[in-house]
């Protein structure tokens, strides 16, 4: 009886050893536990100054990454805005254990001069990613990105109807950069701006992933979930597993 006891003492022992548990793994996050890991495939893009960067330079590191595109004016700026936090309290103690990397969505505007234009504007100082579709869709396929883009303008206003604050602008009249008629559909007292041609629009259903030093995708953050101290804390807790 006590060698059965023993017996299934270890057995447990081990099955938990092998769950990762007894191997430093931290299985409690404060984002979407992503389990288990998925692996993250190699790639190569360019960057905002035209130069190449692959996945793999970064094996060792923490690698956050976080989807977004330029004309995105709602949560992507924010989502920037917090990536900018959470690269400033990582400072020389943890940065340099740390990557962070924005690869957009929208491929078709987004080329390394505009992710430049965007990245010095908010004084962003880590890599903006870009490159051909036929290169970006298996990053997007392996991080889950469910990308949709569409061209429809229901009221054809030459806004897509997903910049389109206006929808139903009066056919021929001129509209200003929200697609809003300048004549008819302005707020009192507003500075009516010029037409933007945004002729396309792109939805995309991800968040921010955060990546483990083994490559392994650990945990989800929705970009509008995001908390930039919890998800610091969990950048954090993967810097320091074993």
């Amino acid at each position: 009886m006590k060698m059965d006891r023993m017996f299934s003492f270890f057995l447990a022992l081990l099955i938990f050893s092998s769950s990762g548990c007894l191997a430093g793994e931290v299985d409690d996050f404060y984002g979407e536990d992503i389990s288990p890991p998925i692996s993250v495939n190699d790639f190569v893009l360019v960057d905002e100054n035209g130069d190449t960067v692959s996945m793999s330079d970064f094996e060792g590191k923490v690698v956050v990454v976080a989807f977004l595109f330029t004309r995105c004016s709602d949560i992507c700026p924010v989502v920037s805005a917090n990536l900018a936090f959470v690269e400033q309290e990582l400072g020389d103690l943890h940065g340099s254990s740390v990557q962070i990397l924005t690869v957009t969505v929208d491929p078709w505007t987004d080329n390394a001069s505009v992710l430049n234009n965007y990245a010095i504007t908010r004084e962003l100082g880590w890599p903006h990613l870009t490159g051909a579709v036929e290169d970006l869709e298996p990053v997007w396929m392996n991080f889950d990105v469910g990308l949709t883009t569409y061209d429809t303008d229901v009221d054809n206003d030459g806004v897509a109807d997903g910049f389109d604050s206006c929808p139903d602008t009066p056919e021929g009249e001129e509209v200003d950069n929200n697609g809003c008629g300048k004549e008819t559909q302005q707020p009192e007292g507003d500075v009516v701006t010029n037409h933007h041609p945004l002729d396309y629009w792109v939805d995309h259903t991800t968040g921010t992933i955060i990546v483990d030093k083994q490559m392994r995708q650990r945990v989800w953050w929705g970009d509008t979930d995001w908390n930039p101290e919890l998800v610091l804390e969990d950048i954090l807790s993967l810097v320091e597993e074993e």
